[in-house]
């Protein structure tokens, strides 16, 4: 019910629909790179893109760029410590 009351259904399913790609690649990162924690931070971290979508409908860069890139990085380090 919640999901139905977003302003913005339609742009939140597209770029729902742009994850897929990275959704279905990072189970095969341990084999095919040496840093699958960049793959888990860029597919992880999408929601940052979705909730921005969700609330604005539209990406405006100058903001969640930076957000979505901080977030990469902030995986990134956990997971390599992990």
């Amino acid at each position: 019910g919640v999901l139905l009351s977003l302003p913005h259904m339609e742009e939140c399913f597209w770029w729902g629909v742009a994850s897929l790609p990275l959704v279905a690649t990072y189970p095969l990162m341990k084999r095919y790179t040496d840093y699958p924690q960049l793959a888990l931070g860029l597919t992880f971290n999408w929601g940052a893109i979705m909730g921005w979508v969700a609330v604005r409908g539209e990406v405006d860069w100058s903001v969640i760029g930076p957000l979505y890139g901080g977030c990469v990085a902030w995986t990134l380090v956990y997971d390599t410590l992990y």
